[in-house]
């Protein structure tokens, strides 16, 4: 008994690949007897036909890979260009000024420093006179003083 036109009709009324059509074993008669894509309607709804469940691809192997790939060859001796090409002045100025901007501010929260030198502090870090959090903390702990 040679199914293989129901199965592409019932692949085709299910909106689904042939691969995945699966007809049930006991009722072949039934599936036989059907020549009309309303049949094969009323034998999918009666499960006689059914739609086996998409499989997927698995990711996982790539994402393996991907990972793999990411930590490759960031070392000193594969970087190219200039100092600042890989990460431009502009960011690496955002990204100081922003984190002395925060410690001070954190520092005048907590009652740490006064508004006045919170404010000399600031202008400074806007100046370009502070190089870093360390140099920060020095200057903060010799007003102390």
């Amino acid at each position: 008994m040679n199914l293989s036109a129901k199965k592409r009709m019932a692949a085709d009324v299910l909106n689904v690949g042939k691969k995945r059509v699966k007809f049930d074993p006991d009722s072949a008669e039934d599936i036989f007897d059907a020549i009309t894509r309303e049949s094969i309607r009323g034998l999918a709804s009666s499960n006689v036909i059914s739609v086996k469940p998409k499989k997927g691809v698995s990711c996982g192997r790539v994402r393996k890979r991907r990972i793999k790939i990411k930590k490759r060859g960031k070392g000193a001796g594969s970087k190219e260009g200039a100092k600042g090409a890989r990460v431009g002045k502009k960011t690496v100025w955002i990204r100081k000024v922003r984190s002395l901007r925060g410690r001070i501010k954190v520092k005048k929260d907590r009652g740490e420093i006064s508004g006045k030198v919170f404010n000399e502090m600031y202008r400074q870090i806007k100046g370009g006179q502070i190089r870093s959090l360390k140099h920060l903390e020095s200057i903060i702990k010799q007003h102390k003083e």
